[in-house]
């Protein structure tokens, strides 16, 4: 049976509403950004017509190549750059996306800076686990988060970048509720942050993917990235 892109759109819509609630905050105070990696043109259109304004991808050269396809539809939305960042894929993040979910280390952030000719709101990737396979800044020990503020006090003088607060991604697990410490620790790390810089913009919390983010909006989640419950399988036949 093909899948309802509309229906599942807004029911995901109706439980960040709810999760919204749970935390005390409304529906609005959270971003839902559609991932769409790995989706048809055919089946992006037809989120963006149900509603959709945020969308999330991995792979630059990819996004490209939708956009193009898309013609004037693309712009009608806002891109956002949630994967890893090599510097040699930098020229495509700046041609298509608004948003980078995934600065995860000082040069690529440098890079990104002197290549811009806008300003972009970005993201720093913390690990906040420990886990060996996940990218960003190693924040696991709460001993080190002094110094990473030094480093986001440092990285907010790129004038190029707008730091507007923290991704992560816990261990994979099937059950959300393992995920919760890792999420409640981002919240608690984007707050010492932004009293230890002063930086009024760091304010938004990125996690939370289709099988936890319930959980994570309850823990402070301001972006949450659902993609396979929303549009379905991906099609990895096609990735650049």
């Amino acid at each position: 049976m093909a899948t309802n892109l509309s229906e599942n759109y807004n029911k995901v819509l109706e439980n960040i509403s709810i999760a919204a609630s749970r935390s005390g905050r409304p529906a609005e105070a959270v971003r839902l950004v559609v991932v769409t990696k790995g989706q048809s043109v055919n089946k992006i259109r037809e989120v963006i017509a149900a509603g959709a304004s945020d969308l999330g991808e991995n792979y630059p050269e990819e996004t490209i190549q939708k956009i193009n396809e898309m013609g004037s539809l693309a712009s009608s939305v806002r891109w956002h750059m949630i994967g890893h960042l090599q510097s040699r894929k930098i020229k495509y993040v700046i041609q298509a996306f608004a948003c980078m979910h995934s600065i995860d280390r000082t040069s690529i952030a440098s890079e990104l800076n002197a290549r811009l000719d806008r300003p972009m709101d970005v993201l720093l990737e913390v690990n906040l686990s420990g886990e060996e396979s996940k990218g960003g800044f190693l924040l696991a020990e709460p001993k080190s988060w002094p110094g990473f503020s030094k480093i986001v006090s440092d990285l907010s003088k790129l004038e190029k970048l707008r730091i507007i607060g923290l991704t992560t991604m816990p261990p994979y697990a099937q059950e959300p509720e393992t995920s919760r410490p890792i999420f409640r620790k981002c919240k608690e790390l984007c707050d010492f942050v932004a009293k230890e810089t002063g930086l009024t913009t760091m304010k938004e919390i990125s996690m939370g993917t289709s099988l936890d983010y319930l959980v994570a909006i309850e823990e402070g989640a301001t972006f949450v990235r659902v993609g396979e419950a929303i549009m379905g399988p991906r099609d990895y036949s096609k990735k650049i």
